[in-house]
C-alpha cells in the first residue's frame, strides 16, 4: 500500500467515525432540545390557562361590582328625587321618612363604592364619587329645613328656595353625570363603544 492510500484509510476512517459520531452527536442534542421546547411550550401552555382563569375570575368580580354599584346607585338617585321632588301624592311618606331614605340610600352607595373602589378606574372612581357628592349636597341641605316645625315667613322662603335648589340639581345635574357613569360601566362590561 502505498503512503497516500495508508494516509487516506488512517484518516478517512477516523474522519468517517467523525462524521458519524458529529451526526449521532446532532440529533441526541436535537432530541434534548426538543424534548426541552416541549416542555416549556406545556409550562407555557398551562401558565397562560392559569392566568386566563384568574383574569377570568377577575372579569366576573368586576362585572359583579359593577351590577351592584350601579343598583345602589339607582337606589340612591329614586329615593333622593323621591324626597326633592315638588310633586307629592297622598298616602305617600313624609319628608322627614323620605330624607332620612334617602340619606341611608346615598351612604349605603358610597360606602359600596368606598370598599370596592380597586376594582373600577381612577376616572371612574371620580365620577362616582362626584355622584356622590351631588347628590348628598343638595338632600342634606334641604334635609337640614326639615328640624324645624315653626319658621317664620322669611325662613320659609329660605326653605322652600333650598327644596327647589335640590330638586333642579336632582332633576336636571345629576342625570347628566350618571349618563356619563353609565357609558364608562357599559365600556366595562363589554357593551358599548369605549369611552372617549
Amino acid at each position: 500500500m502505498e503512503l497516500w492510500q495508508a494516509l487516506l484509510v488512517a484518516f478517512g476512517g477516523n474522519a468517517a467515525l467523525l462524521l458519524v459520531l458529529g451526526f449521532l452527536g446532532r440529533s441526541i442534542a436535537n432530541h434534548a432540545l426538543n424534548k426541552d421546547i416541549e416542555k416549556f411550550k406545556g409550562d407555557l401552555r398551562l401558565t397562560s390557562a392559569k392566568h386566563e382563569i384568574t383574569f377570568r375570575r377577575l372579569d366576573e368580580k368586576r362585572a359583579g361590582v359593577v351590577a351592584e354599584l350601579y343598583k345602589l346607585l339607582v337606589r340612591a338617585y329614586w329615593e333622593a328625587e323621591s324626597f326633592t321632588t315638588p310633586m307629592e301624592f297622598a298616602g305617600e311618606s313624609g319628608k322627614q321618612e323620605k330624607f332620612a331614605t334617602a340619606q341611608n340610600a346615598i351612604t349605603d352607595y358610597f360606602r359600596f363604592f368606598d370598599q370596592h373602589r380597586i376594582y373600577i378606574s381612577e376616572d371612574l372612581c371620580k365620577q362616582l364619587e362626584s355622584f356622590a357628592r351631588e347628590l348628598r349636597e343638595p338632600v342634606n341641605h334641604f334635609g337640614s329645613w326639615l328640624r324645624y316645625d315653626n319658621v317664620t315667613d322669611q325662613a320659609a322662603i329660605r326653605m322652600n328656595d333650598a327644596w327647589d335648589t335640590a330638586w333642579k340639581k336632582v332633576r336636571d345635574d345629576v342625570p347628566k353625570l350618571r349618563a356619563s357613569i353609565e357609558k364608562e360601566f357599559r365600556t366595562i362590561i363589554g357593551s358599548g363603544a369605549p369611552a372617549a
